[in-house]
């Protein structure tokens, strides 16, 4: 096994002057559930700070499919839930060619 000790990430890297995708107009966005109040829009277009909140408990998928492929450089992700202490488990997968579909054939 070959590991290394690196230091850690500041806690807060501030997005501000940074150029984000424009996922409203390149890519079609696919998510298990929704609460009425916190669509997936409120988290992916900025603007408002209410977030998305699933409309279901259990494990939950939000997919971006682009129409064409993108160069990504920084993915910003920030969970927050002040009404219920947990611990919040993300999974971050990628597919050049959209083979990581749960719905293919």
């Amino acid at each position: 096994m070959r590991k290394r000790q690196i230091s850690p990430t500041p806690p807060r890297v501030s997005p501000s002057g940074q150029t984000w995708l424009d996922v409203e107009h390149t890519a079609l966005v696919e998510v298990t559930s929704e609460e009425n109040g916190f669509p997936i829009e409120s988290a992916l277009l900025g603007g408002e700070n209410q977030g998305w909140r699933a409309a279901n408990p259990g494990t939950q998928t939000i997919r971006l499919t682009f129409d064409e492929p993108q160069n990504l450089r920084r993915i910003w992700l920030v969970f927050e839930d002040s009404e219920n202490a947990r611990t919040q488990e993300f999974v971050l997968r990628w597919s050049p060619d959209r083979t990581l579909r749960s719905d293919r054939t």
